[in-house]
C-alpha cells in the first residue's frame, strides 16, 4: 500500500489561504501534516473536504497545527511535551490498516551564554516524540525540527532506527528554509514576499522501520519563509 505524505510549515499566515488551497486541491497527497497553522489558512483548507473529508485543524499561529487526510482519522489528541507548543499525534485507518501520524515543531534553538543549543525542555520534546513513533508503529513524524542533518540530535533519531525520507529517496539537497525572511524579520525590514534560494534542510519526514521511502521531493512554493517536503511511502503489508 502506497501512502503520499506531505509536510509543511505555512509561516504563520505567509503562505497565501487560496494559493494554500490551490496547492493541495489536485489530492495528488493523501496525507498533510501543517505546522505554523493561521486562522486564516485553516478557514479556507476546511472548505477541502471534497478532497480530504478528514481533518483536524488547530490553528494559533506559530504553534498552530493541521491535518488533512483522505483516509479516516480515528483518533487524535494534543501532546503538550513542550509547554505552549502542543505537538498533534493521529491514527489514521489506510486500507483497514493502522497509520500513526504525528505533526511536530519543536522551538528553534537558541543562544544560551556562548552557545547556539536547543532547550533541554525541546531535547526532551523531540526525543520523546521519537520514542513514541518507534512504540507505535507504523508511523511518520511530520514537521519542522529546526535543525539541520548536522545537528547531533538528528544523528540520535537516525541511530534510535527512524528513517530520514528525504535521506534516503530524495534527489538534490532538499533546502526548504528560507524561501523568504521569516514574518518577524520582513515586517522590521520592509521586504514583502521577497523570494531566496533556500540553504537548509530543516523540514523532516521520518519513518518507523518498516515504512519504506520510495521518492522524495521538495515541493512548490505558497509563500510561506519553508517550502514543504513530500514522499511517496510504501506501508508494510498486515
Amino acid at each position: 500500500m502506497q501512502v503520499t505524505v506531505l509536510t509543511y510549515n505555512v509561516g504563520n499566515g505567509m503562505a497565501d489561504p487560496r494559493r494554500l488551497a490551490a496547492l493541495l486541491r489536485p489530492g495528488a497527497v493523501d496525507v498533510v501534516g501543517l505546522q505554523e497553522l493561521a486562522h486564516a489558512q485553516a478557514d479556507v483548507l476546511a472548505e477541502l473536504v471534497a478532497v480530504y473529508p478528514y481533518q483536524v485543524l488547530m490553528p494559533d499561529g506559530f504553534t498552530g497545527k493541521g491535518l488533512l487526510s483522505r483516509y479516516p482519522i480515528r483518533d487524535h489528541e494534543r501532546l503538550l511535551l513542550y509547554p505552549g507548543r502542543p505537538d498533534l499525534q493521529a491514527t489514521l485507518e489506510v486500507a483497514g490498516a493502522r497509520l500513526n501520524v504525528w505533526v511536530v515543531h519543536p522551538p528553534p534553538p537558541r543562544f544560551a551564554g556562548p552557545r547556539f543549543a536547543f532547550h533541554p525542555t525541546a531535547v526532551a520534546q523531540i526525543t520523546a516524540l521519537a520514542a513514541l513513533a518507534l512504540e507505535h508503529p507504523p508511523g511518520v513524524l511530520l514537521g519542522d525540527f529546526n535543525m539541520t542533518p548536522r545537528h547531533s540530535l538528528y544523528s540520535s533519531l537516525r541511530s534510535a532506527g527512524l528513517v530520514d525520507a528525504f535521506a534516503l529517496a530524495g534527489v538534490g539537497r532538499g533546502f526548504t528554509l528560507p524561501r523568504r525572511l521569516g514574518k518577524a524579520a520582513r515586517l522590521q525590514h520592509g521586504l514583502h514576499h521577497l523570494p531566496l534560494r533556500p540553504v537548509a534542510r530543516v523540514d523532516y519526514i521520518w519513518c518507523t522501520p518498516g515504512v519504506q521511502p520510495e521518492a522524495a521531493w521538495v515541493g512548490d512554493d505558497a509563500g510561506s519563509d519553508h517550502l514543504p517536503v513530500v514522499a511517496r511511502l510504501a506501508l508494510p503489508r498486515t
